[in-house]
């Protein structure tokens, strides 16, 4: 009878973990589908409390740093404008690839290629805008980072 119990409550563990890991997977993709709604490419930069101005990267070019929630972000303007041209998401930790892309996809629309075993998602269109979402694994002991990318070539 004890060792039943045991099992059972070993079960809810291992489903409260799987519910809890969904869980904050859908939140995440709610934040990244937040954060690419807010930042638009080719808009004007909009004032966030979670992005704040800092050194410039490139001559002429506006470059702000931020962090909502568990995504870092990075984003510069077009030279001598307000309006964004890079949008780069950092998220740190295991991969999450397959969360984040149905809420980039509402975004930015459906990935023109794909190589999920890769964890890579990629877009291409006229004028020399490009976006990625992929996984930058550290090694074999280190986690690495989720990827998402709006940029200009």
């Amino acid at each position: 009878m004890r060792q039943r119990a045991m099992a059972h409550d070993f079960i809810s563990m291992i489903a409260l973990i799987l519910l809890t890991s969904r869980v904050v997977a859908a939140d995440l993709a709610a934040d990244v589908e937040k954060v690419l709604r807010e930042i638009r490419q080719d808009q004007p930069i909009p004032e966030l409390a979670y992005l704040r101005p800092a050194e410039p990267v490139n001559a002429d070019c506006g470059y702000f740093l931020g962090r909502y929630r568990a995504i870092e972000i990075s984003v510069e303007t077009h030279p001598n404008s307000p309006r964004v041209a890079s949008i780069l998401l950092r998220i740190p930790g295991p991969d999450q690839t397959q969360w984040i892309l149905p809420a980039v996809t509402r975004v930015i629309g459906p990935p023109h290629s794909s190589d999920p075993k890769q964890s890579i998602h990629g877009w291409e269109w006229p004028k020399y805008r490009t976006a990625s979402v992929h996984y930058a694994g550290q090694g074999a002991t280190d986690a690495g980072f989720t990827i998402v990318s709006l940029f200009y070539r």
